[in-house]
């Protein structure tokens, strides 16, 4: 029996505990627990492990300034996060008998992935929907602002999140949202961004992942082979010329500047083969110990590729520039374009090479971290809104439904 085969036995299993699951969870709630259908309970959830992307901070927002709501949280047990949770409470681990309960019986289902709180695996659990509670709305938060075109938003919700006029059109052009489903609210976590004023002298390397390049398990470091073949992609190579580049190195050196490199959370896995260029100057970021937000508000620079974290870098008017040294390769096997043309509307230059990405950062640095206005105008043009009520606004959408 080989690794395919022994993957599909364990997702088949996994599939059969979920069912499973559901149905006993189901039969507790309309027989032992018929009150909690009756409560208007508002369920939160990200990544199964994590704490600190739109739904953490709408579920934040909710425990301080509506305190009469029963607002929960699902995040995996003794996951990182969950301590940043325990001042507010009411905290269910994912996937438990529990959290298929409060599912089931939740008014609001509220997620920033695209399955709202609904138990891990989603894609499999999410067909169940329409077996939990006949009134339930499924809030789409968001992990980021839409820019390409990604098949999962044929999904209807029925609040999907967008920051921005042209976002806004496109989603509702695209995959057929009403101006009711699809609203102009702003990401829950950039409240926190225009709250904070805490920069330092580093730059920040944050690519996107690959669909073609993940490992089988995410959530462990890659196995030997795999680790093997990625060194033999593109991305490895480029990359690992960036952060071993011996001028940026040396000028960072001199300036103390320091350079955090830090993956997708889909690419993890891949952090230890990056190790190798850790010095004085470079940090390799593990995401146990890091928290994307806090690098974001710490960093003077980004260097991204296609990774929609630049907007929340936009939103602080900070300069940054992409590194796509492989964009007809991204295009075939990720995300196909969108109405977003990096270079007529990105907020910084976009280079194929390492030396021009290096010009680029050292001349920033020498012009003290200053955005140019041909950025900034863009950045102004793009968004409407830039403030820090994007919850209260998100609060109130989820009411008014």
């Amino acid at each position: 029996m080989n690794g395919e085969d022994m993957k599909r036995i364990r997702n088949y299993l996994t599939y059969i505990k979920c069912i499973l699951c559901f149905i006993l969870a189901w039969i507790i709630v309309h027989i032992f627990k018929r009150s909690l259908i009756k409560e208007d309970i508002w369920l939160f959830q990200e990544k199964h492990t994590e704490a600190r992307d739109n739904a953490y901070h709408l579920y934040r927002y909710v425990k301080e300034n509506h305190p009469d709501i029963k607002a929960y949280f699902s995040i995996k047990k003794d996951s990182p996060d969950e301590r940043k949770l325990i001042e507010y409470g009411n905290i269910i681990h994912s996937d438990s008998l529990l959290h298929y309960e409060y599912w089931i019986a939740t008014k609001y289902s509220i997620g920033s992935q695209p399955y709202g709180a609904c138990p891990y695996p989603s894609h499999w659990n999410y067909r169940l929907k329409k077996y939990c509670r006949k009134d339930q709305k499924t809030i789409f938060l968001r992990h980021g602002i839409s820019k390409d075109a990604i098949p999962v938003f044929n999904t209807k919700f029925d609040l999907f999140v967008c920051s921005a006029p042209r976002e806004l059109e496109f989603i509702q052009e695209k995959y057929g949202y009403s101006p009711k489903n699809a609203q102009l609210l702003g990401l829950c976590r950039f409240d926190n961004l225009m709250a904070s004023n805490n920069v330092s002298n580093q730059i920040l390397i944050m690519p996107t992942f690959r669909k073609y390049l993940v490992a089988n398990n995410n959530e462990k470091d890659a196995s030997a082979k795999e680790c093997a073949a990625f060194k033999q992609s593109l991305f490895y190579k480029e990359y690992s010329k960036l952060l071993s580049d011996k001028r940026l190195l040396e000028y960072l050196r001199n300036a103390d500047v320091k350079m955090v490199f830090y993956l997708h959370y889909s690419l993890q896995s891949f952090t230890k083969i990056f190790k190798e260029f850790e010095n004085e100057t470079v940090i390799v970021a593990d995401r146990r110990y890091h928290d994307v937000q806090d690098l974001l508000i710490k960093s003077s620079i980004l260097v991204t590729d296609y990774s929609s974290v630049f907007f929340d870098f936009a939103y602080m008017g900070k300069p940054e520039v992409f590194f796509q040294f492989d964009e007809n390769e991204y295009r075939a096997g990720h995300y196909k374009k969108g109405y977003f043309d990096y270079r007529i509307d990105g907020f910084g230059p976009v280079y194929k090479n390492v030396e021009d990405v290096v010009d680029y950062l050292i001349k920033i640095l020498e012009e003290n971290c200053t955005t140019d206005p041909i950025y900034l105008d863009r950045i102004n043009q793009f968004f409407s809104i830039r403030d820090n009520h994007n919850c209260e606004r998100t609060y109130n959408a989820i009411i008014n439904l």
